[in-house]
């Protein structure tokens, strides 16, 4: 019982500490993911209003929006995406530079030095951590709104298929009826 109250205080200090963080991050990603999230949510609106009947109820019109509109606002936040790499590697290199020269700096056994450095660059390694945390939050949604689209695009293709097999069968019965006059 004991461990499981020290494991439960740990992850309490845990979730306190990294707070902050956890907000940084959650409002850089919201911020370059808001329009991409809403036109999930918008879809999954329809998809509710279906319920558990087929995706051919929803209409071809909507089904188009979203195949097109998807894909624009995914470019969006990809073009984010890979300013938060370069950043969450500009702020790797600083930390890294940072804490070079601050063991140059620093007195000591080694082992005191990592440890008096290391409490020296807290806030770099913080930015650090936003940054990464904030490019694989955007990475994910990217990969999910990717298999979303891709299921759109699947829907739409079987709407066109199916209508030209529907074309192609009534233009024949009409040639057919026609040749037989």
């Amino acid at each position: 019982m004991a461990n499981s109250e020290k494991l439960k205080k740990l992850i309490e200090e845990v979730r306190e500490e990294s707070s902050v963080a956890v907000q940084f991050s959650e409002k850089l990603t919201k911020e370059f993911s808001e329009d991409l999230d809403n036109a999930i949510r918008e879809l999954e609106v329809i998809m509710d209003s279906i319920g558990e009947s087929s995706i051919e109820d929803i209409p071809d019109t909507q089904l188009e929006y979203y195949c097109v509109k998807i894909p624009a606002l995914m470019y969006r936040a990809g073009v984010k995406l890979e300013e938060f790499g370069l950043m969450a590697d500009i702020s790797s290199s600083q930390k890294r530079q940072e804490y070079n020269e601050a063991m140059l700096k620093v007195s000591g056994t080694v082992q005191e030095k990592k440890a008096r450095v290391e409490q020296l660059i807290e806030d770099k390694a913080l930015v650090e951590v936003i940054y990464k945390r904030t490019y694989n939050s955007l990475r994910g949604k990217l990969d999910m709104a990717e298999k979303l689209y891709s299921g759109l695009k699947k829907a739409l293709s079987k709407r066109i298929s199916e209508s030209d097999l529907d074309r192609f069968s009534k233009d024949s019965y009409v040639r057919r009826s026609e040749e037989d006059d």
